[in-house]
């Protein structure tokens, strides 16, 4: 278990190096220090733990920005690379789909999963790399206000589309790829230790380690809970007693430790870095929900009597 933890930790650390050749790529003129697309990652993911919706990605997206220069002016471009980052681990999760598919013969007929998550990041490059043509290229209005929105829109997202400039950068490119699928594959090695730590290797091996990161990173794309909580363990339930026929009781606890790895891998490597940046984690929360589309509920008004009793 403590060697699954390490492994975790180093994955972390190499997703930090991939994210620094995306933002080089992407901030050619910019000092970009490996520390701060470190520190970003680290609190993205401690964040992520621990809050629901995804914050952690607005909220390493913040940090990075606001070290790089006005955070207001750089945002756009860091929310890109963090784009560019997400289609690396889309292609990662393909890799895994594709073990995980062909490890068993349980997820035959179910392959339409994979041609879904092959498609979608090209949908997400064509819509990010079209939409200021599209939006150069609307209908004219009469309104300043809707005009100056437009104008507003287009230059974010042109921005945004300078995040995916290390696709066209060879050397940064490639070093991004190379780092990023590493460390998908020292958490793949991550869960099989884990597997090996509770004895249940001889049922589930490299491709049940494979097929439940895979389970619990698509389960995780819209979390409903902090870490994903219960729904992580349902997924390592489904997959390794449904494919592999562990025992209920044995998925879920491998379910329960295997979250737990990675809780604390979040809370060991973002806690620091959350300090040596000076913030809280209430300050890095409140900026989150700030950036992020979240919309909170009007605060009720008080009531007559209740405003007299004050009076």
């Amino acid at each position: 278990m403590i060697a699954g933890l390490a492994l975790m930790c180093l994955s972390m650390v190499l997703r930090g190096l991939s994210w620094h050749a995306i933002l080089r790529a992407a901030l050619p003129g910019v000092a970009v220090k490996r520390r701060d697309a470190l520190q970003g990652t680290f609190i993205g993911v401690l964040m992520s733990a621990t809050l629901p919706a995804r914050l952690g990605e607005p909220s390493r997206a913040l940090i990075v920005a606001r070290r790089l220069g006005r955070a207001r002016d750089r945002l756009p471009v860091v929310l890109g690379t963090i784009v560019s980052q997400a289609l690396l681990n889309i292609l990662a999760l393909v890799v895994l789909g594709i073990v995980m598919f062909s490890s068993v013969n349980y997820f035959s007929g179910h392959h339409g999963a994979l041609l879904a998550f092959t498609v979608t990041p090209i949908a997400i490059l064509i819509g990010v790399l079209a939409a200021p043509a599209l939006l150069r290229s609307g209908v004219p209005s009469r309104s300043r206000r809707v005009q100056a929105f437009v104008g507003q829109a287009r230059n974010a997202m042109a921005q945004v589309r300078a995040g995916l400039r290390v696709f066209r950068e060879p050397r940064l490119g490639v070093q991004a790829t190379v780092l990023q699928l590493t460390a998908w594959a020292i958490q793949w090695l991550s869960c099989y230790v884990l597997l090996v730590a509770l004895g249940l290797d001889g049922q589930a091996g490299l491709g049940a380690a494979a097929a439940v990161l895979f389970a619990v990173n698509v389960t995780a794309v819209l979390p409903a809970t902090p870490s994903n909580l219960g729904v992580f363990q349902a997924a390592c339930v489904a997959v390794l007693t449904g494919a592999y026929h562990v025992s209920s009781a044995d998925a879920l606890g491998y379910g329960i430790i295997l979250q737990a790895v990675e809780i604390a891998t979040a809370i060991i490597m973002g806690a620091p870095a959350l300090l040596s940046e000076g913030l809280s984690w209430r300050d890095v929360r409140l900026r989150a929900l700030h950036a992020a589309p979240v919309q909170l509920s009007p605060r009720p008004r008080p009531s007559r009597d209740a405003v007299e009793a004050e009076a």
